[in-house]
């Protein structure tokens, strides 16, 4: 699965702008302790990385960078929909295929995303 997933990314290619948060949350601390959503996805960022490098392993070390890159910008774009949820299944995830599953809007077999799937 995770390598259809990775297959369809880079069929499709990149985005020419990739959307990146870049919000950061100030204030003297008496806030709801809400974080902002930038704050919340860029948190798990560096998980989403390590867990992309490791799969990527024993694959082909010149596209490495470029798969980890792709993939964590997907994942990214999926924590931006909805960040505390996402971000709380990111941290809990310890593999690519349980990320994927369990965190990720579904991606049908021609790369789109599907109708969201309850879990």
């Amino acid at each position: 699965m995770k390598r259809l997933v990775v297959v369809a990314l880079l069929a499709c290619g990149s985005p020419s702008t990739p959307v990146e948060p870049t919000g950061r949350a100030t204030g003297n601390g008496s806030g709801s302790g809400v974080q902002p959503t930038s704050a919340t996805c860029d948190a798990v960022r560096p998980k989403v990385e390590e867990l992309y490098r490791a799969a990527a392993r024993g694959g082909d070390p010149a596209r490495v960078n470029e798969v980890v890159s792709d993939n964590t910008t997907m994942v990214m774009n999926d924590c931006a929909k909805a960040p505390d949820k996402a971000a709380a299944c990111i941290t809990a995830a310890t593999t690519v295929h349980e990320l994927e599953a369990r965190c990720l809007e579904p991606i049908d077999e021609e790369g789109t995303e599907g109708d969201r799937v309850a879990r």
